[in-house]
């Protein structure tokens, strides 16, 4: 007889209440101001506690940015049309996306800057090739390789990153033409995959 393992609901608990804390002391203040201390005391935990989940502050920031951004984008619809071409589909979604996580500019630029970069940038990157891979109009290229998606993804999160860095710094938002960028890749691989 199989037994399924089930999640401690103390430990799912505790994490969730470090990352809440993180989240917390991320939108009050950058991540080199931020100690474990400050985590756990904010959390009503101990060290012991905060280390049985994350080795270290990164991990926490980059788990908080994660959190943060499946819950901003977790109800987003993705097009089913677009009107005048595909070319045409992207530009919209990648300023819907952007317009969200405005509302946490400061919280998303402070994760990105912050230790937790690199498991934070690759969890972005994850996440955002999944939601291509499965967008509606990408199905014609669904079984492409991994690799085709995560580049599609870094230039994607590449782009918003930028955005966000552009709002915190007060500058006037920088242009992006994603959708003539996926229109020539796409394009470009849809007349080498009809060619062979």
């Amino acid at each position: 007889m199989s037994k399924e393992r089930r999640e401690n609901p103390i430990v799912t608990r505790s994490r969730a209440a470090l990352i809440a804390a993180a989240t917390a002391l991320l939108d009050e203040r950058g991540a080199a101001e931020i100690s474990v201390k400050d985590v756990v005391e904010t959390a009503g935990m101990s060290r012991p506690t905060f280390y049985q989940h994350f080795p270290d502050l990164g991990a926490v920031f980059a788990a908080a940015g994660l959190a943060r951004l499946e819950q901003t984008l977790g109800d987003l619809e993705q097009p089913t049309q677009a009107p005048s071409g595909l070319e045409h589909a992207f530009a919209p979604t990648v300023a819907a996306v952007a317009g969200r996580m405005k509302q946490h500019a400061v919280f998303f630029h402070r994760v990105h800057a912050g230790p937790g970069y690199a498991a934070y940038h690759a969890g972005v990157v994850a996440f955002t090739a999944a939601r291509l891979r499965s967008e509606p109009l990408l199905q014609p290229w669904a079984e492409q390789d991994d690799v085709f998606w995560e580049f599609l993804a870094a230039g994607t999160v590449w782009v918003i990153n930028r955005q966000l860095a552009a709002w915190c710094a007060g500058r006037p938002e920088p242009g992006s033409d994603l959708s003539g960028i996926f229109a020539l890749l796409l394009t470009t691989e849809t007349t080498r995959t009809t060619e062979s």
